[in-house]
């Protein structure tokens, strides 16, 4: 570029130091015409001399000088070339260090401010885009939905911590979304995002095991799609849990309603009906009705046990005592059925509990126990000491539960033989209730068997902090609350 400025200076003063030889030349040539010749031909020869020497000499300064002004033209040109370099490459911090008027070049000078002013207004601009695509990144990844920006030829180009965390590498951007997703429902809404232009909405089940997503794929305005997965796992498993809870209440009280109606009907239709046809009707009607009033005792208890407000009122009491408090307490229903209760004996321990919930709690295991001790006649309720809980357990020698049953047995309604347990009045409530007990006290809960060996329930109660006041635990009426 410099010698481009200086050949082009140099050739323009040349061509103007050759006119001027030229019109000096026209001159003295006229000037010879009209004079004599010896006097004028030595004054030509000096003129023409002269002239070559002013020539030269012209020459001689003209070109350090063209030099010099090509040499500062193109310094301030490659500046501002390589500041342009400079921002193409990414580099807003780039400036041009402006010489100022000084050179005479206020045109330069200008520029140069000019270009400084936009660099300045770009990185102040591309400051606050970065500044909001960082805030934007750090609102997508706190959020507990799923999102993935898809381009218009299908690739990823972002995804947040949370899809990234369902699909781990394979969902890189640059890749195509079909080979990191598999789901069909996902990949339908998001071609008719891309190709349609409109919002899509499905559901996806294959994306993880055991998790469901509802699918929002919206159409973005320079192209692509952006997709955003709700999980629905929970709402789905509670709308399935109320389902079933819906179902089993008709259930349980479709049975004994039929059969009070069906005894009720039977009654009215005989004129005539004999005492001992009427009280055996009646009797039936009694067990029916009290079968529906136990159901919903514990459909009460449930919803008390699983409300965010149910309140425990915790207190240090000795495991033994609460486990004696037990055995008294359900001792007439055990001499009543022809079963032994033996007591394992419990340590003095202080655990926090709540006297109310725990008699609840050692009612509902002991009667279930009753119904199933089986030909060993025989239930044996114990404690002993943790590290840092003591762990009760209530113990029958029946038939034992089959394996795949233990993980469920606590469920609502959940029963291990459904004809037995309608057969002896259970609601397939009372291990439920237990469970949100145990759980409430900061407990645990569980259950061992092996077929033919009989069952064990085990619960633990925590520690108490400290020495306190002890209170014993009334005694009170066995909870009707079984399983």
């Amino acid at each position: 570029m410099t010698s481009n400025i200086f050949t082009r200076l140099l050739v323009l003063f040349v061509a103007l130091l050759a006119i001027q030889a030229l019109v000096i030349a026209f001159v003295f040539y006229s000037f010879v015409d009209h004079s004599s010749a010896g006097a004028l031909q030595q004054l030509g020869r000096e003129a023409l001399w002269l002239a070559v020497l002013s020539v030269a000499t012209a020459l001689v300064v003209a070109i350090p000088l063209a030099a010099f002004v090509a040499g500062r033209l193109s310094a301030r040109l490659r500046r501002v070339v390589s500041f342009a370099h400079r921002i193409a490459a990414g580099d807003l911090t780039a400036r041009i260090d402006s010489i100022g008027s000084a050179t005479g070049h206020r045109e330069f000078s200008a520029m140069e401010a000019a270009l400084n002013e936009s660099a300045v207004r770009l990185g102040r601009d591309f400051a606050e885009l970065e500044s909001g695509r960082a805030e934007l990144a750090v609102m997508l990844d706190s959020m507990q939905e799923a999102v993935v920006a898809i381009t218009s030829a299908g690739f990823v180009r972002w995804s947040n911590a949370v899809m990234q965390g369902i699909l781990g590498s394979q969902l890189a951007p640059g890749r195509p979304l079909v080979h990191a997703v598999r789901d069909p429902e996902l990949l339908a809404c998001v071609r008719g995002a891309l190709e349609r232009g409109e919002l899509c909405v499905g559901r996806a089940s294959l994306l993880a095991p055991d998790r469901v997503f509802e699918v929002n794929a919206a159409p973005l305005p320079a192209g692509g799609a952006l997709v955003v997965l709700h999980d629905v796992t929970g709402i789905e498993a509670a709308q399935k849990s109320r389902r079933e809870f819906v179902a089993n209440v008709s259930h349980e009280l479709r049975t004994p309603l039929t059969s009070i109606q069906g005894y009720v009907e039977t009654l009215i239709e005989d004129p005539n009906p004999s005492s001992e046809t009427t009280l055996e009707f009646l009797g039936v009607i009694l067990k029916n009705a009290g079968r529906m009033n136990r159901l919903t005792e514990d459909l009460l208890a449930l919803a008390s046990v699983e409300s965010p407000d149910y309140k425990l009122s915790m207190q240090p009491v000795r495991a033994s005592a609460l486990l004696q408090d037990a055995i008294d307490s359900i001792g007439g229903i055990v001499v009543d059925s022809g079963v032994k209760l033996q007591s394992a004996g419990a340590p003095d321990a202080l655990v926090m509990a709540d006297p109310d919930a725990m008699h609840q709690v050692f009612g509902n295991l002991m009667e279930n126990a009753l119904k199933y001790a089986g030909s060993g006649k025989r239930i044996q309720a114990g404690a002993h000491l943790l590290a840092s809980e003591v762990e009760f357990t209530i113990q029958d020698f029946g038939p034992g539960i089959a394996s795949e049953h233990l993980e469920r047995i606590f469920e609502r309604f959940y029963r291990v033989d459904k004809a037995r347990s309608r057969e002896s009045g259970g609601t397939g409530l009372g291990l439920a209730i237990v469970k949100h007990i145990v759980l409430a006290h900061g407990g645990r809960i569980w259950a061992e068997s092996e077929l033919g060996n009989g069952a064990s329930f085990h619960f633990t109660l925590p520690l108490a902090a400290a020495p306190q006041t002890v209170q014993q635990p009334a005694q009170q009426p066995a909870s009707p609350a079984a399983v």
